[in-house]
């Protein structure tokens, strides 16, 4: 739960490392009066930087709540990349195959074949655990980076469009293809979907007894199998549950913006992810914020880059400031709980930030 004095520290953290971007905008800018507008009012100047700004939030949001999941369950998935990755390959796969079925048949086959299989990818690092004691972080790393590669080989031999002119599938058919909000910005109908999915894992989370367990599960696996938790269990589930969501961020990003599958598309999808349930406190509603202003970053620099002489780098370092400060803000909390006397957990460091 979030109180009042986490809110404000996080404000603080945030407005410091915004506080730092100026900084760094003053510093490398030929030209900071315009730079500084370009970068904090220019998301908002119209409709189609505004549209791109909530574009870019849609996988960030599902890949934020993918990350909630198995940090209330006191789990790192630090796979989240490779889990986006199949997802997305996954769903152009069978949207090819199932081409010739009506949209409203397709995607709630796509969507839950996508889920269960990113899901069991995830869930992989769960049963080494539970089989052979593998830490989970690393585990879930080395898959997921196992998983890229062979994803991008597939891409650049087998699925491979000639006439690409790079490394991508074929586009799959127009008719599959979100529809545009804000003409002609990215914005598409996948906004509501991962509005609808963070709802629900808040209701899962909050009010059912699996998000009591896996709540329970994080903060005291002891006293959670003295409860008659199956703690192994639930690390699993969580696992499978936070995979599913990221994959299902990589089907909608294709879904809504590319149209194929593209070696590299997601551009850090699971790392920013996972840095907005960092700053969200591991609250499924609060992800959707936390998303909003990693967006925010993301599109002021595009904005920049366009009217001013802002780059990339910028925007990458404010992030990184963010980043870092809410996880100084953590080991910090962390120190505070041992020198009480408290057991730490991962979750514990997660929903201290």
């Amino acid at each position: 739960m979030i109180t009042l004095r986490n809110l404000w520290r996080t404000v603080f953290i945030v407005g410091a490392a915004l506080g730092f971007g100026l900084c760094v905008i003053l510093l490398a800018s030929e030209k900071p009066g315009d730079a500084i507008y370009a970068f904090f009012i220019g998301p908002f100047s119209n409709a189609y930087f505004f549209g791109n700004l909530l574009a870019s939030a849609i996988p960030l949001i599902l890949t934020g709540a993918a990350a909630c999941v198995s940090f209330s369950a006191s789990v790192f998935n630090l796979g989240l990349e490779g889990q986006v990755y199949l997802g997305s390959f996954l769903g152009v796969f069978l949207t090819w195959r199932l081409g010739a079925l009506p949209p409203l048949m397709v995607y709630p086959l796509v969507f839950t074949i996508v889920f269960c299989c990113s899901g069991l990818l995830a869930a992989l690092s769960g049963y080494f655990k539970r089989a052979r004691n593998v830490n989970v972080l690393i585990s879930s790393l080395l898959i997921s980076y196992i998983t890229i590669y062979v994803v991008d080989a597939l891409i650049e031999t087998v699925f491979i469009d000639p006439l690409a002119g790079l490394a991508a599938t074929p586009y799959i058919n127009d008719k599959f293809l979100f529809m545009r909000l804000l003409p002609p910005s990215d914005l598409h109908a996948g906004l509501f979907l991962a509005l609808a999915f963070t709802v629900f894992l808040y209701v899962i989370m909050k009010k059912s007894a699996l998000g009591f367990e896996i709540a329970l599960t994080g903060k005291n696996p002891v006293f959670a199998r003295y409860a008659g938790v199956s703690v192994s269990k639930i690390l699993t589930f969580s696992m499978f549950i936070s995979g599913g969501f990221a994959g299902i961020a990589g089907i909608t990003d294709i879904y809504g913006i590319h149209g194929r599958m593209l070696r590299g598309f997601s551009s850090g999808y699971g790392w920013n992810g996972i840095a907005v349930a960092l700053i969200a406190k591991n609250q499924p509603l609060w992800v959707i914020p936390a998303a909003l202003f990693f967006a925010y970053l993301e599109n002021g620099a595009n904005v920049g880059a366009l009217l001013a002489d802002i780059t990339p780098e910028m925007a990458r370092t404010i992030q990184a400031t963010i980043f870092f400060t809410v996880t100084a803000d953590a080991l910090f909390s962390l120190i505070r709980k041992n020198k009480g006397g408290e057991a730490w957990t991962p979750s514990s460091t997660a929903s201290s930030l």
